[in-house]
């Protein structure tokens, strides 16, 4: 008897390993899945903007895809929970449409087994956000940074689009350029200046067969010297005008906008730096809670999950889909409530722990309330 005994354990544990390993993998690939496609999605915008931001000169064609892998960290620390929590969501609602979860009910397994058969995919993913949000999203938003400062100082010769009209400082210019980017042909420039008395406004227009970069130190460095052209000046609703022919005419283009700088400073720090400053530093408090509230919300949303994923098979798996996903959505949303309240000095980093508290409250409650709740009633 006791061999037939132990026969069966070795049975009903075998059988459990199979059943644990199968949930875990088809977590973990749904998770993988779902999180690729949100990446495709959200990035594909920023591409967008990016390749905009490139078209208009703002940032060298080539270094469009080195930026888009320095913001890459940025969205997958969030993307990452969010695939795990809808992983789960699709997962376990397909076993409970199956009636697979009510067959496991009625051999013994309950919620606690259940945990401890997601806890390797969950850990897994907890350290993969740990990962981003400690190390790997700093690193990249101090790239980026460093980057988008490399553009702001470049010349206007390295921002010039050839053949079309682009804003470069306050002026519109148009121009073509050489094969070695050292000469512009046939250059149109416009700008506005006021009158010294500030009431009037007057449209100044600079043609020129040619332009050279050099340098003048009483325009304050670099300069573009334009030979074989004309000066106008006109004022909107008036018949005079000025016109002035020139051999040689200095002037100094202002560093074109790189567009608005994609990094924040604070956001950039490393992390052991960033936690020494957050006692002092409301903003570095804001940043630091965050970073930490990043890699707190997987196991949180991965407990929201159980109970949320429990289905009808009448009602099918996509009944509770939209709720889940409005729960996560909230709770990432009083993060950043909670990290904004820091940064102006109108909330202490403890309100981190009592978001964080809510929503764990909220999953014990929802996973082991209902037996309390059959009781009562």
């Amino acid at each position: 008897m006791a061999c037939v005994a132990g026969s069966r354990l070795e049975t009903l544990g075998a059988q459990a390993l199979i059943i644990r390993r199968y949930i875990g993998s088809q977590v973990l690939f749904t998770t993988l899945a779902v999180a690729g496609l949100l990446t495709v999605i959200l990035m594909s915008g920023r591409l967008i903007q990016f390749f905009d931001n490139a078209a208009s000169g703002k940032i060298a064609v080539n270094l469009v895809t080195v930026v888009l892998w320095y913001r890459l960290p940025g969205f997958l620390e969030l993307i990452l929970p969010l695939g795990l929590f809808m992983g789960l969501l699709l997962v376990l609602g397909r076993l409970y449409l199956d009636n697979e979860m009510a067959v496991l009910s009625a051999a013994g397994i309950g919620p606690g087994q259940h945990i401890r058969w997601l806890t390797p995919t969950v850990a897994l993913i907890t350290v993969m956000t740990a990962g981003l949000a400690v190390w790997w999203t700093p690193y990249g938003y101090a790239e980026a940074d460093r980057i988008s400062a490399e553009q702001k100082e470049r010349s206007a010769f390295d921002l010039i689009q050839p053949g079309r009209f682009q804003r470069v400082g306050d002026r519109m210019l148009y121009a073509d350029l050489s094969d070695d980017r050292t000469l512009l042909r046939d250059v149109l420039i416009l700008e506005s200046a006021k009158d010294k008395d500030g009431r009037g406004e007057r449209q100044i227009i600079l043609q020129a067969d040619e332009g050279l970069r050099v340098t003048d130190p009483r325009l304050g460095g670099a300069a573009i010297e334009l030979r074989n052209g004309e000066r106008w000046e006109v004022r909107p609703g008036e018949a005079d005008f000025q016109r002035v022919r020139f051999d040689s005419y200095r002037m100094r283009m202002p560093q074109a906008d790189a567009g608005e700088r994609e990094v924040s400073t604070i956001k950039a720090v490393p992390t052991p730096e960033l936690r020494a400053r957050a006692a002092g530093e409301p903003k570095a408090a804001a940043e630091w809670g965050w970073r930490w509230s990043v890699i707190c919300l997987v196991p949180v949303v991965s407990l929201l999950a159980l109970p949320l994923s429990r289905v009808n098979p009448r009602q099918g798996r996509y009944l509770k889909l939209l709720p889940a996903i409005v729960l996560y959505i909230s709770y990432v949303v009083l993060l950043v409530a909670v990290k904004n309240g820091v940064e102006k000095s109108e909330l202490s980093d403890y309100a981190f722990w009592g978001v964080h508290l809510i929503y764990l409250s909220l999953g014990l409650f929802l996973l082991y309330g209902r037996p309390f709740r059959r009781a009562r009633a």
